[in-house]
């Protein structure tokens, strides 16, 4: 059986989102926080940073937490953009499925189709026959004629 071929996952490019930073108070206190322990721990320090510093460590987990938040929106939106892609395909798929299904319907209710069906029958059996007439044993020509069955299928 072959093997399926993977489509190459390429991402979604968004213009940025804001002219402005997005600031969301939990996520910033949290990263500043983690900032701060990271930056006493480096450096040493015991107690409470020096205002210069804590200045430092505030504008900078300003900046990481509008990023934070923007990947986090634009992952949300690639994520959601895929979510349609695959609702479209199950769609597709679906339509498919029931094209097939009303053709055999069809088919199954058609007066003709044990008529069809017992020629079809008789043609696979004469084909058995001559590759047995041709010199082949009778089970290899059975497998020859399933096997050109399976490769119509396809």
């Amino acid at each position: 059986m072959p093997t399926r071929r993977e489509l190459p996952r390429t991402p979604i490019n968004l213009p940025p989102i804001t002219t402005r930073p997005v600031t969301v108070a939990p996520v910033e206190k949290a990263i500043r926080r983690d900032v701060e322990a990271a930056v006493s721990r480096q450096l040493g320090l015991k107690g409470a940073l020096p205002a210069d510093l804590k200045e430092i460590v505030q504008a900078a987990s300003q900046a990481a937490a509008s990023t934070s938040v923007e990947l986090t929106v634009a992952r949300a939106a690639e994520e959601a953009a895929r979510d349609i892609g695959r609702r479209d395909v199950s769609v597709r798929f679906d339509e498919k499925i029931k094209v097939a299904a009303d053709s055999l319907t069809h088919i199954s209710e058609s007066d003709r189709v044990d008529e069809v069906l017992k020629r079809r029958s008789q043609l696979l059996a004469k084909k058995r026959d001559s590759l047995v007439t041709a010199g082949f044993a009778t089970e290899e020509a059975m497998q020859i004629v399933l096997a050109d069955i399976a490769a119509r299928a396809h």
